[in-house]
């Protein structure tokens, strides 16, 4: 078992064949950010979208959870389905989880595709909704689910309706599940855990993702790492624009002889 993490994660998978395909969804979110992800990739790929622990149907983690913790985690996962190669995508601290699974071990991971992230992570928002979390227990996530959509989007029916379906998940850990991750995320490795990573890497940003300074200077930092814009999108652009995310997956992939379809 990974460290501060009582159990296995639970897990979504979508597809017979192909190389296995691992989402990990931002804060505080569930894995059901992917849902149009899982379901066109799933074409091609076994697709694995995880919920980190305190999410969704995932235990809740123990005192001292970091981001190295939720790899761990997530490597079980994916190990009971494939010893093999994969690909990881991953939105926000997803992403910063993703790219600890690739330090971790980098001989396993084919590709990352990372959104809604940037160097360095952002710790004064991270604080912020940390101690609303404290203060209010559950209450902000409804609000917080809704802040990461661009301005101009955050009235459509399918987000709202998106970010309501999460709710219906809350349990009595969520919030302290929630805090305990912003907590993993405030404790960021330093700028040479990003320039030791060496798998392919695409960094997909939203015009409107206030991470997006960091963006460029996260593309700085992994070396050969490309960085893709959607325009008029914010900090989860996969599921504001998943046509436009989704090609430029796809795109980058095709690139390097990832893609099968």
């Amino acid at each position: 078992m990974a460290q501060h993490i009582p159990g296995p994660l639970y897990f979504e998978r979508q597809g017979a064949t192909g190389t296995p395909m691992l989402f990990i969804h931002s804060t505080p979110d569930d894995h059901r950010l992917w849902l149009f992800q899982t379901a066109h990739f799933s074409a091609w790929y076994r697709t694995i979208a995880v919920d980190l622990a305190g999410y969704g149907r995932s235990p809740a983690p123990q005192e001292g959870l970091t981001l190295g913790a939720h790899a761990a985690a997530c490597w079980e996962a994916v190990d009971r389905i494939s010893d093999g190669g994969i690909i990881i995508q991953g939105n926000s601290v997803g992403s910063q989880v993703a790219m600890h699974m690739a330090a971790e071990r980098p001989g396993r991971v084919r590709s990352l595709i990372i959104s809604g992230t940037g160097y360095p992570p952002p710790r004064e928002p991270t604080a912020r909704w940390k101690q609303r979390y404290e203060r209010e227990g559950i209450a902000p996530r409804h609000e917080q689910i809704i802040d990461h959509f661009a301005p101009a989007a955050r009235e459509r029916p399918y987000l709202r309706y998106y970010a309501e379906m999460l709710l219906e998940l809350n349990n009595a850990s969520t919030a302290q599940s929630i805090v305990a991750t912003n907590q993993a995320l405030m404790n960021a490795p330093d700028e040479a855990f990003y320039l030791g990573l060496a798998v392919p890497t695409l960094i997909i940003s939203g015009t409107e993702d206030r991470s997006r300074p960091g963006a460029f200077e996260l593309q700085k930092r992994i070396k050969g790492s490309e960085l893709e814009s959607i325009e008029g999108a914010g900090h989860a652009c996969n599921i504001e624009a998943p046509a436009e995310y989704d090609a430029l997956c796809i795109r980058f992939l095709k690139a390097r002889g990832l893609f099968p379809g």
